[in-house]
């Protein structure tokens, strides 16, 4: 563990100027700090002083009495004479938690010092809004001179509360959420000092509105003060919009080689690479090897707090209720449970997180806070309780996976070596590109050592760092120089490659790597049994099971938003891994599974539907829902088989009119085929007409040219052609005028109709032959095409109706 280069603590409280009041030096030393620590050494001189402050230092460096000492001292000077409805301080935090940790400090240091001031919490998370009501009504009757709390509710005491007006999980008022505001609870009209706690997180929760509002209401000539263990832009714009000439405070630890670190010196950190499946088996040997302590372990979303509370308070400290059988089953899985974890004292298991009710969040902060010394407990929780909040003797803080923002990742190590004392974090990574996060945090000077893997002896059930004779790295895995040899040749690519190529190349070898670690991990069969011990545990309780499921879904969305995509990339995650982790019993269905090795997770030999609920009323209803879901779908399926047996006979009669119609269809392109070749011989026979008087008749009568040149109408042809002859020899003959080709074709369809003796131009021979001869061609052609006809044609019209 690296010492610090600079005292933890600096002068005596007595040195300060302005000095200390006489009552506040004798509460400071009733408290037990003989020495004020840098950060209140550079703090209270100037923030008492009226001055603005901006103060960045370490979590667990004492901020909370850099401001409470201050505020108290400012009032008592100043004799601040304060109406019944009127404040003169105001301490705004981002987490109800954080809110009555201060609270408690404030109301302590009043009953050491003997001011005459009152103090209230204002915090959210009432359960109805007569509560909230019956709240406001104590706040006027009390009267109070300083208000601690969260923005949302702060907003309604010094705002008066929006009526219709939505809110979010975070307090501040929904979109389209306006309404009237009520009468409100106090008046800032006469404050004096303003502190915001954790102030870049008050902006990153999304109190924007809030805060603004709360700004609204407030005189400008007061003292603010902001303080928080990190900096970001958004907080640099507060600064620069809400103070006045501010003093900087920044407090900086260094090693004992001068390098900086934003975490105390006191701290070791350090991670351990592991495959996922790996995690549980870990923390439960380092509990067993460090010993009765107390524990905090992150997690990234509040479904996987609830889920491992379960797990581990099975594991861990069994209750009867929890467990299906009773005492007896009980006492069956403390015996297997004891070949995975020997330890010889008992654990306590704690959770909490933000969806948590309020009363129950405060009775779980208050229990593990209450907890002694020499104790084990582990609480599991979010990122709720990673800020400002002082929990007494926490030893070891362990990270599941880490932040989803980077600057918590501080603040979580921060719960532990606290005020000097010692303490320990760690932090899993998997094996791949989640190794850069040491390099990305070094940047951001919090140094991380690696920490040693522990094995489970299986003849003594020790906890050691020896790998026993069966941790054997996995048959047809890549050794380390295979691996490097194989990315040096693929990291040679030729010149003329594509930048897309490359990026392929890149994203390739990196899952390949990420594979292959994971392959060369030596095995742990100790880890996998009891991963499958805890599987047959969730197997007999269906509240696990389905809390497992939304925990490990959770878990792959909270992966997919972090904020270092660059490092935390879910396509390079090992997700089969991570389900295994988890205890699942089976693969739930999402889209992140596409294109996984599936075939790498075994599932439960089990029927979900079979696994009970432990409450059996809810059990019943359940089995209740289930028999109607099973009649239901049995009646879905009976119907579905009607329309299945009605479908098929819609499609044999569907198929007997679709083989129509595509008979039809063949027959309209044959069709169509001949209209193409009897327009084409159409065109032809025109182009071979010469006269151009006939041209231009047949052009006024299409009707009988398309009749005349399709020969469907020779016999009329031939009598134009017999009685143009006839009528140009007579004409020839006479002196006459020439006579047309529309009276030659309306003389020729005359003869045509009338009786054939009827007319002496046919009582020629001639004639009568040339009729003859048409005749007898016209019957020839007839019979042929009636003894290979496929097809008839129905022109629509008749000779008759022709001459009409």
């Amino acid at each position: 563990m690296a010492e610090s280069a600079v005292p933890s603590f600096g002068r005596a409280w007595a040195t300060l100027q302005p000095a200390l009041s006489p009552a506040m030096l004798e509460a400071v030393s009733s408290l037990g700090f003989e020495h004020m620590t840098p950060v209140q050494e550079a703090t209270i001189p100037a923030f008492a002083g009226n001055r603005d402050v901006v103060v960045e230092a370490a979590t667990g460096s004492g901020k909370t009495l850099a401001f409470v000492i201050p505020i108290l001292e400012l009032l008592h000077r100043k004799r601040v004479q304060l109406g019944p409805t009127q404040v003169g301080a105001i301490i705004v935090t981002p987490t109800r938690e954080l809110a009555r940790q201060i609270f408690g400090v404030l109301t302590e240091l009043l009953q050491l010092t003997g001011l005459e001031y009152k103090a209230h919490l204002v915090v959210g998370g009432s359960a109805s809004a007569t509560n909230t009501a019956d709240e406001m009504s104590a706040l006027r009757e009390g009267a109070p001179d300083i208000l601690v709390g969260t923005p949302g509710r702060l907003e309604d005491v010094l705002c008066g509360r929006l009526r219709g007006a939505r809110r979010s999980r975070a307090g501040t008022i929904a979109a389209g959420g306006g309404g009237m505001r009520g009468r409100p609870a106090a008046s800032a009209a006469r404050l004096e000092v303003l502190v915001l706690d954790e102030a870049d997180r008050l902006l990153d929760l999304g109190f924007d509105a809030s805060l603004t509002a709360i700004f609204a209401a407030l005189p400008k000539q007061r003292r603010t003060g902001l303080f928080s263990a990190t900096m970001s832009d958004a907080l640099a714009q507060l600064v620069r919009a809400g103070l006045r000439n501010p003093v900087r405070v920044q407090v900086h630890v260094r090693d004992l080689v001068g390098a900086e670190r934003r975490i105390p010196s006191t701290l070791a950190a350090r991670y351990l690479v592991c495959p996922p499946d790996r995690r549980l088996a870990q923390i439960l040997r380092m509990v067993q090897k460090m010993g009765p302590l107390k524990y905090i372990v992150y997690f990234s979303t509040c479904a996987a707090v609830d889920y491992f509370y379960r797990v581990l308070r099975r594991v861990l400290s069994p209750v009867p209720a929890c467990v299906p059988g009773g005492k007896q089953a009980m006492r069956g899985e403390r015996e297997r449970v004891r070949a995975h974890f020997g330890a010889a004292f008992p654990v306590a298991v704690h959770s909490l997180h933000g969806q948590m009710a309020q009363s129950k969040r405060q009775a779980t902060y208050d229990a593990f806070s209450g907890i002694p010394p020499g104790e084990a407990a582990i609480l599991l929780c979010t990122d709720v309780a990673s800020r400002g909040l002082d929990i007494p003797d926490v030893d070891c803080v362990i990270q599941w996976d880490p932040p989803t923002d980077p600057k918590s990742f501080a603040h979580r190590c921060g719960r532990t070596a606290r005020a000097g004392r010692a303490g320990q974090a760690l932090v899993f990574l998997c094996p791949g590109s989640e190794e850069t996060y040491i390099d990305f945090l070094a940047l951001r000077k919090i140094p991380m050592a690696p920490a040693d893997y522990l094995w489970l002896d299986p003849d003594s059930g020790a906890v050691t760092t020896d790998a026993p004779a069966d941790a054997v790295v996995p048959a047809g895995a890549l050794s380390q120089d295979e691996q490097t040899s194989e990315e040096d040749e693929e990291e040679e690519p030729g010149s003329d490659e594509k930048t897309a190529a490359k990026e392929r190349a890149r994203r390739s070898r990196a899952k390949r790597r990420s594979r292959d670690q994971l392959i060369n991990f030596p095995t742990d069969t100790r880890s996998d049994e009891l991963l499958e011990l805890v599987r047959g545990l969730v197997a007999t309780d269906r509240d696990m099971y389905m809390r497992g499921k939304l925990a490990f879904v959770s878990f792959v969305q909270a992966y997919s938003k972090h904020e270092a995509a660059f490092i935390f990339r879910l396509k390079e995650l090992p997700i089969i891994e991570s389900a295994k982790g988890f205890a699942l019993l089976h693969l739930p269905s999402m889209p992140e599974l596409r294109g996984r090795p599936v075939s790498r997770f075994v599932p439960y030999a089990i029927d979900t539907d079979t696994i009970p609920l432990l409450d059996a009323k809810r059990e019943a209803g359940r089995l209740a829902k289930l028999e109607q879901a099973k009649a239901k779908l049995a009646e879905e399926e009976e119907e579905e088989k009607k329309k299945k047996k009605k479908k098929n006979d819609t499609e044999a009669w569907a198929d007997a009119k679709g083989a129509k119609e595509r008979t039809r269809e063949r027959k309209l392109k044959r069709i169509r085929r001949r209209d193409a070749v009897a327009g084409a011989n159409e065109a032809k026979l025109m182009e071979q007409i010469e006269d151009p008087r006939i041209r231009e008749a047949l052009a006024k009568d299409p009707l009988l040219a398309k009749r005349m040149l399709n020969h469907r109408d020779k016999s009329l042809r031939d009598m134009v052609e017999i009685t143009s002859t006839k009528m140009q020899h007579r004409t020839a003959s006479s002196d006459s005028k020439s006579v047309s080709l529309d009276q030659i074709i309306a003389e020729a369809s005359l003869h045509r109709n009338n009786d054939s003796s009827s007319s002496d131009d046919e009582d020629s021979w001639e004639a009568l032959a040339r009729k003859e001869e048409i005749r007898k061609r016209l019957a020839a052609k007839g019979k042929q095409q009636q003894k290979r006809k496929k097809f008839q044609f129905n022109p629509g019209f008749s000779d008759e109706e022709e001459q009409e």
